[in-house]
């Protein structure tokens, strides 16, 4: 093919995408909802791409990044699969909004809880509630987490970390400080910060995994309960001051 033919393809095949964008977004540029508002928080008149992010959020989820398709999520979004590529350009683009969206939910109450916490106690009365919570209103950023830490911990990771890494004061740094300062004067068991966070972590964001195999196991619903949530707070918390504090 000459030059001036691969020009001309070239010019075609921009030309349609260009229409199937302007089919499919009627031009729309501006979003039509908050933009603070959660990707899982599904409305009727969400805009293009937050109605992307939803069907994104519940494709990753179930499939993980590796087993994501675009076709899926541009179905499930009811839009065309260029304006996925017109708005996030690729699935990697798509996974880490998603993620920057999580973390804009999480790490602002981190920061205030970290940067106020005079001692561990002030830490294990807040945490239980952030993290818990977190975990059983958003489950599917959850699920989608996981997925990628089980499947390809070391991408995630290095996802996780440029979008914490955003946040100033650093949340990482200012709690690893204070977690060593505070092994110094004896205000906890365990010294290691590593150890510290491994043991914290795990039980208050797992609840929603781990509670469909104990309704099975004890053969009766938990979750259904109105006030399942603060129950669980309040369990968490006691449980974290008795394995944490001295």
């Amino acid at each position: 093919m000459t030059s001036k033919g691969r020009q001309v393809k070239l010019t075609k095949w921009f030309n349609h995408m260009v229409n199937l964008i302007r089919k499919g977004n009627r031009l729309e540029m501006k979003p039509t909802t908050d933009q603070n508002s959660s990707p899982d928080q599904t409305s009727s008149t969400s805009s293009t791409p937050q109605r992307i992010l939803q069907a994104a959020l519940k494709e990753f989820a179930t499939h993980g990044l590796g087993g994501a398709r675009m076709e899926r999520i541009a179905r499930k979004a009811g839009v065309n699969k260029a304006l996925l590529f017109y708005y996030f350009s690729s699935k990697e683009n798509l996974f880490q909004q998603l993620l920057t969206e999580a973390m804009k939910i999480v790490i602002p109450q981190l920061q205030q809880v970290i940067l106020q916490a005079r001692q561990p106690s002030d830490l294990i009365e807040v945490l239980p509630r952030i993290y818990t919570r977190f975990a059983l209103e958003h489950p599917d950023y959850i699920r989608m987490i996981l997925l990628e830490l089980i499947r390809n911990p070391q991408t995630i990771a290095s996802l996780m970390s440029q979008v914490i890494s955003t946040y100033q004061p650093s949340p990482p740094r200012e709690i690893n400080k204070k977690i060593m300062a505070w092994g110094k004067e004896g205000l906890l068991q365990e010294t290691d910060p590593s150890q510290l966070i491994l043991n914290l972590i795990p039980p208050m964001i797992f609840t929603p995994i781990i509670a469909p195999l104990v309704e099975v196991l004890l053969q009766k619903k938990i979750m259904d309960s109105p006030d399942f949530l603060q129950r669980r707070i309040a369990s968490l918390t006691q449980f974290l001051k008795k394995g944490v504090l001295p």
